[in-house]
C-alpha cells in the first residue's frame, strides 16, 4: 500500500474481505461409508484456494472469475456483484449454489452487516447463518453489502482490529497483525480517505467472504468457489471492480498481468498502459525471490476519489493503483505493489519492517534498472531513511516508529544490506536470496532466524552491521554512485547540477545579469540557469527544482545521455514584495523585492534657449530610478509650472533613460521649463507683427499657449523632426 499525503510507500495489506472472510477449499475427513454423513468445516482464510482470475475479465454472471479446479461432484458457490447506482456505498451480491446429489446439508454465514437478506432455498438460523433446506438443487442467497471501507475502518463502522488475527498468518494475505498495525498507522496520521469505495456509477471493492460447512455421503466433497459481475466488471482473487472499463493483457516469466483500466480513469492514467505492462512484464523477470503468481490483477483506480492511499495490495496477486501515479521516479506505485505480490514471509514485531521496507527499496532499484529514474533520484530517495522524523527510530522496535518508519528508514537499511551482501559473496548472493528463503519459511521469522539468513547470503559482518542497523537508531549512510557500480555491477548516471553565481534578471525594465544580495521589482522574471551534467557512465533522469523560501516554483526534468550536459533555466516572476530566498540543489540566492520606485529627472536640457513665438523647442531630459530597485511612473513636463505633457516611462537602476519631447511656446517672455525638480530657462521672442505684451489674469491663472506631441518613441521621434524642422526654418530666417 502507498500512503496519501507522504512521500513513501506505505501499507499493503488488508485484514478481512469486504464481508466475512473468505472460506478456502476446505479440509475434510476420509470419504465416509455410503450411508454416513461427514462434516465437512469451514475453514476461514483470506484467500479464496480455488478462485482464478479470468484473461478476459468478468462481463457478466456467465464470464466467470475462474474454471473450478475442483471435481464434479463438489459443491460450487458463485458470488456475483452488481452494482446498485441508486444506492451509492453498497453492492448487490448474490450467492448461487449448486449442491451434489451426494451432500445431506449445507450452513453458509455471510457478512454481519449484509442488509435486505433475500434466499431460495436457504432459511434463517442463528444471527448470520442460513441452512439450506435439501431440496432446492441451487439454492441463493442474495443481499446488500456496505462496499466503503476507510484507513480507519477494516470495514465500515469496524475497527481494523476488528478483523481476524493470528500470529502465525502471512503478512501478505491481509490476515495478520501486521496488516492491521498498518491499516492503524494510515489512519493515526490523519488520512480518513477511502481504500475501497462504491460511488454509484463504478465500484471498486472486495469480494465478500462467505463461511459454508456441508454434510455429505460417499465420496469426498469439496467446496469450488467462482466470482462474477452483472454486467460490466471485471474480477480479481480478491478485488473487483464495477462499471465499464477496459482490460489489457500481458504475458512474461510465466505470469498473466490484468490491467483493468475504468472508462471513469481514461482521461486520468498518468502512464500508458503499455508502458505500465512493460515495466511489470521487466520487474517479473528481475525480481527473483521465488515462485511467481500465475495471475497479477491490478486496477488503476479513477483518481477523483479521496482514496487514503497511492496504491493498495491485498490477497496473493491483487492490488490498485491511482491512475494518475506516474511510472517514473524511484517511488512508483505500479512496482511497489506488484513487489507486494511476491512476499509470502511473516513476521514478528522485529521484522515486520521488511514488508514495507524492501518493496519500497525494490521499487526504487527496479526503476533504476528500467531506466525510469536515474542514480541521483535513488540516492535522494533512500537517503531520507537516515534524516528526520525518521532518524532517531529503531526499526525492531514497532513502538518508537513514525508514520512511515519501515518505509523510510526500512528502504534505506534494505539497500544497505543489499550492497553489502552483494560485496560479500561476490555477487553471488543479493538482498533477493534472502527474500527467497524468507518467503520459504514456514514460521514467521524472528530477528534471529533473520540474521542468520542474512549471514548465509552474506557473511557475519553484513548481518551483523545489519542487526546493528534494525536493532538500534543507527542508519547507514547513502552510498555513491561509484560504489553503486562497485557492488552493483552496473554503470549509471551521475547527474551533476552547477548552479552559477549570479542570477538573470528581466523584464520591462531592463536584461541583465545581477549578483546577490539582490533587489528587483515586482514583476521582473528571476532565471537560475542551471549546468546539468552527466558525469556517469548510462542514460539517465534528471530534476532540478527552484524554491522560494521553501515554496517550489519552477521545476525542470530531463534525460541526458552518459557524457552530455544542458542548461536548465529554472525562472520565478514575484508577484508580492518582500524578502526571498532562492535555493537550487543547495545554492541560495538572497533576493529583496520591491515595489517600483518613482523615476526622477537628473537634467534637463533645451535644444535652443531664445526662440520666437511659435517655434519648437526639443526638451531632454534625463530619467534615474531613485535607488537599487527599477522605477515605473509618469513624468511630466512643465512649462511655467503648467502640465504640457506626460508619459508613463520604466527605466533600471543606473541605466539612465533619454526622454525627448518637442514644444511650442506662443506667448513672448521668459519661461522655466521643467521635469520633476530639474529645470531650464526659455526666452520667447514676438512674432514679427506682435506688440511682445502678455496680459494675463489678474490671479496670474492666464493661459500661455503652449503646444507638444507628447513623449513616447513615436511621439519623440515626431518631436525631433519637428524641432529639427523648426531649427531649419529658424536658420533661413536669419538668413533673410
Amino acid at each position: 500500500m502507498q500512503q496519501r499525503g507522504f512521500v513513501a510507500l506505505a501499507v499493503v495489506c488488508l485484514v478481512s474481505s469486504l464481508a466475512a472472510p473468505a472460506v478456502a477449499a476446505p479440509t475434510v475427513g476420509g470419504a465416509g461409508a455410503g450411508t454416513v454423513d461427514t462434516l465437512a468445516p469451514s475453514t476461514p482464510s483470506p484467500v479464496t484456494a480455488t478462485t482464478r482470475p479470468s484473461s478476459s475479465g468478468a462481463a457478466s454472471a456467465s464470464s466467470l472469475a475462474a474454471a473450478s479446479t475442483a471435481t464434479g461432484g463438489d459443491i460450487r458457490l458463485t458470488t456475483t456483484l452488481a452494482l446498485t447506482p441508486d444506492r451509492a456505498g453498497s453492492v448487490a451480491v448474490t450467492l448461487r449454489f449448486e449442491v451434489p446429489d451426494r451432500v445431506t446439508a449445507v450452513e453458509a454465514t455471510i457478512a454481519a452487516d449484509a442488509a435486505a437478506v433475500r434466499t431460495d432455498g436457504f432459511a434463517a438460523t442463528d444471527g448470520d447463518t442460513y441452512e439450506w433446506d435439501g431440496e432446492t438443487a441451487t439454492p441463493t442467497i442474495s443481499y446488500r453489502l456496505p462496499a466503503n471501507r476507510t484507513a480507519s475502518t477494516g470495514r465500515l463502522g469496524r475497527s481494523v482490529s476488528d478483523g481476524p488475527q493470528s500470529a502465525g498468518s502471512s503478512v501478505v494475505d491481509g490476515s495478520g497483525p501486521v496488516a492491521t498495525a498498518a491499516l492503524a498507522a494510515v489512519a493515526a496520521a490523519g488520512d480518513e480517505g477511502y481504500l475501497f469505495v462504491d460511488p454509484g456509477p463504478w465500484a471498486l471493492v472486495q469480494l465478500p467472504g462467505t463461511g459454508v460447512s456441508w454434510r455429505y455421503r460417499g465420496e469426498t466433497v469439496g467446496l469450488s468457489r467462482r466470482a462474477a459481475t452483472e454486467g460490466a466488471g471485471a474480477v480479481g482473487g480478491r478485488v473487483a471492480f464495477l462499471g465499464e472499463h477496459v482490460t489489457r493483457e500481458r504475458t512474461a516469466n510465466a505470469q498473466t498481468f490484468r490491467l483493468v483500466v475504468p472508462a471513469a480513469s481514461g482521461g486520468e492514467l498518468a502512464p500508458q498502459p503499455e508502458r505500465v505492462l512493460d515495466s511489470l512484464a521487466s520487474a517479473s523477470g528481475a525480481l527473483r525471490v521465488g515462485d511467481r503468481d500465475e495471475s497479477v490483477f491490478l486496477v488503476a483506480a479513477p483518481a477523483g476519489v479521496d482514496w487514503a492511499v497511492r496504491g493498495l495490495q491485498t490477497g496473493d496477486a491483487d492490488a490498485w493503483v491511482r491512475a494518475d501515479e506516474p511510472l517514473t521516479g524511484p517511488q512508483s506505485a505500479w512496482l511497489h505493489e506488484y513487489v507486494h505480490t511476491r512476499q509470502s514471509f511473516a513476521t514478528t514485531a522485529e521484522t515486520r519492517w521488511m514488508v514495507e521496507g524492501a518493496a519500497d527499496y525494490y521499487a526504487a532499484l527496479l526503476a533504476l534498472r528500467q531506466g525510469l529514474t536515474g542514480f541521483s533520484a535513488f540516492a535522494d530517495h533512500l537517503e531520507r531513511g537516515a534524516e528526520a522524523p525518521y532518524a532517531d527510530d529503531v526499526l525492531a522496535d514497532p513502538s518508537t516508529w513514525t508514520t512511515g518508519t519501515p518505509y523510510r528508514k526500512g528502504s534505506l537499511v534494505a539497500g544497505e544490506t543489499d550492497r553489502r551482501i552483494r560485496l560479500a559473496s561476490d555477487g553471488g548472493a543479493t538482498l533477493a536470496t534472502v527474500l527467497t528463503r524468507l518467503n520459504a519459511e514456514s514460521e514467521p521469522v524472528t530477528a534471529d532466524r533473520f540474521h542468520a539468513i542474512v549471514a548465509a547470503a552474506g557473511n557475519e559482518s553484513a548481518a551483523d552491521a545489519t542487526a546493528r542497523f534494525v536493532r538500534t537508531d543507527a542508519a547507514p549512510d547513502m552510498w555513491s554512485a561509484s560504489a553503486h557500480e562497485a557492488a552493483f555491477g552496473r554503470p549509471v548516471a551521475r547527474i551533476a547540477v552547477d548552479p552559477p553565481s549570479a542570477v538573470a534578471v528581466e523584464g520591462a525594465y531592463r536584461n541583465a545579469s545581477l549578483d546577490t544580495p539582490a533587489t528587483v521589482a515586482v514583476g521582473e522574471t528571476l532565471t537560475v540557469p542551471v549546468a546539468v551534467s552527466n558525469v556517469g557512465g548510462a542514460v539517465g533522469d534528471y530534476r532540478v527544482a527552484l524554491a522560494a523560501n521553501d515554496r517550489t516554483v519552477a521545476v525542470a526534468n530531463g534525460t541526458l545521455a552518459a557524457g552530455e550536459n544542458a542548461t536548465v533555466p529554472l525562472s520565478w516572476t514575484p508577484t508580492a514584495p518582500g524578502a526571498y530566498a532562492l535555493t537550487v540543489r543547495g545554492w541560495t540566492y538572497e533576493v529583496f523585492v520591491e515595489e517600483p520606485s518613482a523615476p526622477t529627472a537628473a537634467s534637463v536640457s533645451l535644444n535652443r534657449t531664445a526662440v520666437v513665438a511659435g517655434d519648437a523647442v526639443l526638451v531632454t531630459a534625463e530619467v534615474v530610478a531613485d535607488g537599487a530597485v527599477p522605477a515605473a511612473g509618469d513624468v511630466a513636463v512643465r512649462v511655467g509650472g503648467r502640465v504640457v505633457a506626460t508619459e508613463r516611462v520604466r527605466v533600471g537602476p543606473d541605466a539612465p533613460e533619454t526622454l525627448r519631447v518637442a514644444i511650442r511656446v506662443d506667448e513672448p517672455g521668459d519661461h522655466v521649463v521643467s521635469v520633476g525638480d530639474a529645470s531650464a530657462s526659455l526666452t520667447v521672442e514676438p512674432a514679427d507683427g506682435a506688440n511682445g505684451e502678455v496680459s494675463p489674469a489678474a490671479d496670474g491663472s492666464g493661459d500661455i499657449g503652449v503646444s507638444a506631441p507628447g513623449f513616447g518613441a513615436g511621439a519623440a521621434a515626431a518631436s525631433l523632426a519637428l524641432a529639427l524642422a523648426a531649427a531649419a526654418l529658424a536658420g533661413r530666417r536669419s538668413e533673410g
